[in-house]
């Protein structure tokens, strides 16, 4: 990533070089130039506004002009804070991103890799801001059977290519994330080969989280145990509706965080 300023507002921007491989593809290039376009059209508070997209006529070079955050992605947060977040606060964080996510998918684009490292908390603001929205899908479109996104983060219908793969996809990856901001890693990040996560993700339920890491917090384990293992279930009709949903459950935390 680099940085520069935009010459027409003066204000600064976030320059993403797009790999060249990509580009260099047709049908890959013709998809992206597609989804960029999508995001062009996102207007949202929780959402970092994609500003341009350049393609370099008679080469493979591209580039995504984005709003400038100052701050760090929630893996880096996380690495910083050397440890697990305390419940409420991954929850709060959380009902931002599902907001943003929310609207994206009433404009029928679904993200297909959220993850802590596509989660931006903005250090002026405090204010969280979804980014990366590259290889996202629009739902008024024929999708293909390309495998996107981050293993570990991944749906079972992502993973193998599925046609099912719509917004309740985004709504497994937010729990599989919800989680690795309590525990501090994804729940198989056991796993020793692609074939084994795999595995893991298609017969495996998450992992019940059996402690917190802050004392006064215990009392909220039942309830965030119930949110990750229903957005993380394994069919999409058994998961959230939607994205307003899951934020409701989760403004249970908060209220519970407040008594406890």
């Amino acid at each position: 990533m680099h940085f520069g300023i935009n010459e027409y507002t003066g204000f600064p921007v976030a320059i993403k070089e797009l790999n060249p491989k990509l580009l260099a593809d047709a049908s890959m290039r013709e998809k992206f130039i597609g989804e960029a376009n999508n995001y062009l059209y996102l207007e949202h508070k929780n959402i970092v506004k994609l500003e341009d997209l350049i393609l370099l006529d008679g080469s493979a070079s591209g580039y995504l002009i984005m709003e400038y955050i100052d701050g760090d992605n929630l893996k880096d947060y996380l690495r910083k804070m050397t440890g697990p977040m305390p419940i409420a606060m991954a929850s709060a964080m959380i009902i931002e991103t599902l907001d943003a996510l929310a609207y994206a998918h009433e404009q029928n684009v679904v993200h297909l890799d959220i993850k802590p490292g596509n989660i931006m908390l903005c250090s002026r603001t405090n204010m969280i801001k979804l980014i990366d929205f590259g290889i996202s899908a629009n739902l008024s479109k024929q999708q293909d059977k390309t495998i996107m996104g981050t293993p570990y983060y991944m749906s079972p219908e992502q993973l193998v290519g599925q046609d099912m793969v719509d917004f309740r996809s985004d709504i497994y990856s937010v729990g599989i994330t919800l989680y690795e901001l309590i525990k501090g890693k994804t729940p198989f990040a056991h796993s020793q080969t692609r074939e084994e996560l795999k595995e893991n993700i298609q017969n495996k339920d998450v992992p019940r989280i059996t402690e917190s890491f802050y004392a006064q917090e215990e009392k909220l384990l039942p309830t965030i145990n119930r949110i990750i293992y229903k957005s993380t279930q394994k069919d999409p009709d058994d998961r959230y509706d939607d994205c307003r949903d899951f934020i409701e459950d989760l403004t249970l935390i908060l209220k519970e965080s407040e008594v406890a």
